[in-house]
């Protein structure tokens, strides 16, 4: 392993002069004027430039008069958690020169008004995290200090001590870094990382969630349209806007290439600069430290765009000192060392009821569909930042491509029974039995555990069906927990069930499948990925967990195919196409049997890894029995692949709709239906666009198709 000390770090003479002797008379704080270095000149250590850099014991930093100021119609922040935190802005002055400005920040007591709401809220003091793009994961920025391969001289104890204690976050990943992140990127919960975040949450939401930092590094360097820069500052408020109503302190890193510039004028570092100070919070001028490095820090073997090794180690330095100074801040003026936060939580969080102190909601049927080709029911659930709303009951018409609201928000649909009149639905822990024809409902329990996909079917047809639930006194149980999910599947009092747990609501570890038969211990069949059985009961599909890694993406081009009596002697397994492209990794995404179990229609996604979104689906249709033959059923360019795509067959089994959401203006997110007919070259064909609208993230809970 490499290990550097700082004082082995070449770096050009003229940086000295840059950081210590330079200033412009636009810039708060600074006096004294820049001179550009040239190339060619000596090189010497960084020692110097960290000595010139991190103010002495008798040198304490001090922030200039105007960096607090505040303006005549703002208040105060409070420190509170019971409120909240009141952002303060500065007008920033018509002659801001951000070229000018130095590289170390200057602190004002806005960062201590930050930092107590944090603590306030239960922000963890000895935490940072990481908001950026490719030249922001920890194997370049931060985790080289972690792996000890970037250390500061021996003489600075201020830097050793703020490695020691944040020595938990140099080599953690945090969910807000990403090759090919930009500013946008952060606030989109179509880009969070699907396996550690919740259904709609942002990656910035979600890295509070798993962090809970008390500093985080703003590091975005990239944006697709330079013209637009105006869109980049909008989200890069946003992002700012979030971390500070959190109750963590920013540090915002210019950058050092000139990827971005137009004619000789800088394009992102003047909004970064800008925004930094327009909000009062730490900036490090990278881009004026790395002037003196040769080739001005970027790898001049690439596309001038990466940083060359002199680059990040710079880089890495630069946000270390940082660090040191605003945590050497908040020491000396709050008298707080950095201990870990006895407080938890991410932000205040509303109260929540106890499941023990609800009451039984009222039932109100919205509408009473009569779809002559039978209804399509589904629940459906919106999302902000993870924190999932149920909005109701829907039947989608299919001969009137209609969409119609049968139960308000608070619902969610559970099953529907082959009657087509009666449907299983819930509110919380409350589980009715809804008969549309007669436009009544019955409480069939009040005990229901609600937190997984589904909880309750009906087994059987006619007057002898059955209600097959979980209980959260007396759930299924299985050598590897509790159950939180069941499948209907007819195979007579077998039951079929998933343990685990679910922290919130479709946010769960799957532990085991398992198969319960009457007066029998219930069987694990395997440890499977999205296992979906057939109405029949003789198979199941699913992907096998231990294949998906890191590597892959967690995207599976192949699944299983078994009979839960016969186990492992009748598997198949079924591959799919391999995908190309860069980080492209193709995945089945979703499956479904046909009514009659002979057949099971396939969504395979083309995912980039890259920029964590669909790229295109392909769909095929596999014969089930001896011969398993696969059938290619059409394409479609989209993003998806990322929005829990469902499909259902007709009743027939002669067609198969795909309820698809897409958020192609990146406002607004829209579901549209796709009509395949079995058989025939109509393949993906749009059927009714557009049918449901939110500008929060949704998805289909539970959906099926039943018989006029």
């Amino acid at each position: 392993m490499r290990t550097k000390h700082i004082s082995t770090v070449l770096i050009l003479t003229a940086a000295i002069s840059l950081v210590v002797l330079s200033g412009c008379s636009s810039a708060p704080g600074a006096d004294l004027q820049v001179s550009g270095p040239a190339d060619g000149a000596d090189l010497s250590s960084a020692n110097d430039l960290l000595n010139n850099l991190l103010p002495g014991e008798d040198q304490a930093a001090d922030p200039a008069s105007d960096a607090a100021q505040i303006g005549d119609d703002e208040t105060d922040p409070g420190t509170g958690s019971d409120s909240a935190f009141l952002i303060q802005t500065r007008q920033v002055p018509d002659d801001f020169d951000w070229q000018a400005l130095p590289v170390m920040p200057e602190l004002s007591e806005n960062v201590l008004a930050i930092y107590q709401h944090g603590i306030a809220l239960g922000r963890e003091p000895t935490n940072f995290s990481v908001i950026g793009d490719c030249q922001a994961i920890p194997f370049v920025f931060m985790g080289p200090i972690g792996r000890n391969e970037v250390l500061p001289p021996s003489h600075e104890q201020t830097l050793w001590e703020t490695i020691s204690q944040f020595e938990d976050s140099f080599l953690h990943e945090s969910t807000s870094v990403r090759g090919g992140f930009t500013a946008a990127s952060i606030l989109n919960p179509m880009q969070a990382d699907p396996q550690l975040c919740k259904p709609g949450e942002t990656p910035l939401a979600c890295e509070f969630r798993l962090h809970d930092p008390a500093f985080i590094f703003i590091t975005l360097e990239t944006w697709a349209d330079p013209e637009t820069i105006e869109r980049y500052e909008t989200y890069l408020r946003g992002i700012l806007e979030y971390v500070i109503q959190q109750g963590t302190v920013p540090i915002l890193i210019t950058k050092a290439d000139v990827a971005e510039v137009r004619e000789s004028i800088h394009i992102i570092n003047p909004a970064i600069a800008k925004i930094a100070y327009e909000y009062d919070v730490p900036l490090v001028n990278f881009w004026r430290a790395a002037q003196s490095l040769p080739n001005r820090g970027i790898d001049p073997e690439r596309e001038g765009f990466h940083l060359s090794e002199e680059g990040f180690d710079l880089k890495n330095l630069l946000a270390l000192q940082a660090l040191a100074l605003v945590t050497q801040k908040i020491e000396t003026d709050l008298g707080i060392e950095q201990e870990t936060n006895a407080a938890t939580g991410v932000g205040a969080q509303p109260a929540v009821t106890p499941e023990s102190d609800l009451q039984v909601p009222e039932v109100t049927i919205l509408a009473n569909p009569e779809c002559a080709g039978g209804c399509i029911f589904f629940g459906l659930a919106e999302s902000t930042d993870g924190d999932v709303e149920l909005q109701g009951v829907f039947a989608y018409d299919h001969a009137q491509q209609a969409l119609v609201q049968i139960l308000p928000a608070g619902f969610d649909l559970q099953d529907i029974h082959p009657d087509g009149n009666r449907l299983l639905v819930n509110h919380n822990k409350f589980l009715f039995a809804l008969d549309l024809e007669v436009s009544s409902s019955e409480l069939i329990s009040d005990n229901l555990y609600w937190l997984g996909e589904q909880s309750a079917y009906w087994a059987g047809s006619g007057s002898e069906s059955t209600v097959i639930q979980i209980d959260v006194d007396t759930p299924y149980q299985g050598d590897t927990g509790r159950a939180i999910g069941l499948f209907p599947a007819s195979r007579g009092q077998t039951v079929y069930f998933e343990s685990g747990s679910c922290d919130s609501k479709n946010f769960c570890t799957i532990e085991g499948v398992y198969q319960q038969l009457p007066d029998q211990a219930p069987a694990l069949l395997d440890n499977p990925l999205r296992t979906v059985f057939s109405p029949d009961g003789n198979w199941y599909a699913s992907l096998d967990p231990d294949a998906a890694t890191v590597e892959n993406g967690g995207n599976l081009r192949y699944f299983l195919l078994q009979d839960p009596n016969t186990g492992s002697s009748s598997r198949r397994i079924v591959y799919l196409p391999t995908g190309s492209g860069f980080r492209v990794f193709p995945g089945v995404r979703a499956y479904a049997f046909s009514p009659n179990s002979d057949q099971l229609f396939i969504f395979y996604d083309y995912y980039s890894s890259y920029f964590e979104k669909s790229i295109r689906f392909e769909t095929y249709l596999l014969e089930l029995g001896s011969a398993m033959t696969l059938h290619e059923y059409g394409d479609m360019i989209g993003n998806y692949g990322t929005f829990k795509p469902k499909l259902v067959w007709s009743p027939d089994g002669q067609k198969v709709l795909f309820f698809l959401t897409d958020n192609p203006s990146g406002e607004e997110y829209s579901l549209s239906v796709y009509k395949t007919i079995i058989g025939t070259e109509d393949r993906l064909i749009p059927y009714s666009l557009n049918i449901y609208s939110s500008q929060n993230y949704f998805y289909i809970t539970n959906i099926g198709w039943q018989k006029p």
